[in-house]
């Protein structure tokens, strides 16, 4: 009896512990599923990474009509180089701008060609200079501002027959701006500016034209400028013959344009500090390379790229005197009034040409 009872337990024992085949089995059924949806999320979640990037990227280019996540590295990489908090700013504003235009369901196409993202960036710069002192107060105006930028885009797209430029960077920034009022005089100001003035050399001068470049990211530096300059060659692949002349044409644009608007300045009696900083030449630099994107390249492009320059340093005088009274900057609207201007302007010239597709220079030869 005994030997009965334990000749059972052994059977139940046996039956109990699972074999190491019929583990192998459990395991090798189940973990091919577990592990494909594993590696597909991770997979997704990869792209949607990548794809955040390259939107974010083409946005920065975009402040300078470059439709290149390549162009966009660099320029930030330029950011950084002299200021970067500033760039950290403009990176955080175009990431929350490329998510927001994402989580809202806005244009497809136009978020990846960074249409949507370029004025976050610019939200994120002028906080930099011209937000609060502290970093928490700084950050959230940032992505508060960066936000809302795309949907001001929105609206202004179903409103505007030209292109938007940067209209909506300046009406959520100015909307802060104005009430701050960063730039009202103080004897702190007054103090540190009589030396600054003096210490202004000949150097300065010949370098402003690229420090006019870095200025429209709110950058006070040649060498920013200059890596600037040198990113905006880079619109597609430098292989292609006709992408590496247009880029060198692009080039000619953004420093004629801040060099005309320096000059501009110097004629019309500006403070030689403010020359010197780029002041008078970044919007004067925008609508100059404006002009050569939304224009097929020609003589007359030529000549109303320079006129535009010259008009563009004009109408930012007289924004800065108007502004400056009310203790705020006139940031980029010099460059979207006479930007506009020049725009309608194609249709009353019949020797202008628009670009059939601004963001791929390639297909706009005549």
């Amino acid at each position: 009896m005994f030997a009965l009872i334990g000749h059972q337990q052994k059977l139940a024992t046996k039956a109990w512990r699972p074999s190491r085949t019929s583990l192998f089995r459990c395991f090798a059924s189940a973990s091919p599923q577990q592990d494909d949806k594993t590696t597909q999320s991770s997979f997704a979640g990869m792209k949607e990474a990548e794809k955040l990037v390259d939107h974010s990227a083409r946005g920065i280019g975009q402040v300078i009509f470059l439709n290149s996540p390549v162009s966009g590295a660099v320029i930030l990489g330029g950011l950084a180089v002299s200021n970067p908090y500033l760039a950290s700013l403009a990176a955080l504003g175009t990431i929350t701008a490329t998510g927001s235009a994402k989580a809202a369901g806005l244009d497809d196409q136009a978020l990846k060609d960074g249409l949507l993202t370029y004025n976050g960036c610019l939200i994120g710069c002028a906080a930099a200079v011209f937000g609060p002192s502290s970093l928490l107060a700084c950050t959230s105006s940032t992505i508060i501002g960066a936000a809302a930028t795309p949907f001001v885009a929105a609206t202004l797209k179903e409103t505007m027959t030209i292109p938007q430029w940067t209209y909506s960077f300046n009406l959520v920034a100015l909307t802060s701006l104005l009430r701050t009022r960063p730039l009202l005089p103080t004897d702190q100001a007054v103090i540190t500016d009589v030396p600054f003035a003096s210490s202004v050399g000949f150097g300065d001068l010949i370098m402003s034209p690229f420090t006019g470049i870095s200025q429209i990211f709110v950058v006070d530096s040649a060498l920013s400028g200059f890596i600037i300059f040198y990113g905006i060659g880079m619109v597609s692949t430098i292989r292609q013959a006709i992408l590496f002349v247009l880029g060198i044409v692009a080039k000619g644009h953004a420093l004629m344009g801040s060099t005309l608007g320096t000059l501009c300045g110097a004629f019309m009696g500006a403070d030689v500090s403010e020359l010197a900083m780029g002041l008078w030449g970044y919007n004067s630099a925008l609508t100059s390379m404006a002009i050569g994107v939304f224009f097929v390249h020609s003589t007359p492009t030529l000549a109303l790229s320079a006129g535009g320059a010259a008009a563009t340093a004009a109408v930012f005088g007289a924004m800065k005197s108007v502004f400056g009274a009310y203790g705020a900057p006139a940031l980029t609207l010099p460059f979207c009034t006479a930007a506009s201007a020049c725009y309608y302007l194609g249709k009353q010239i019949p020797a202008l040409q628009y670009a059939k597709a601004p963001h791929s220079p390639e297909k706009n030869s005549a």
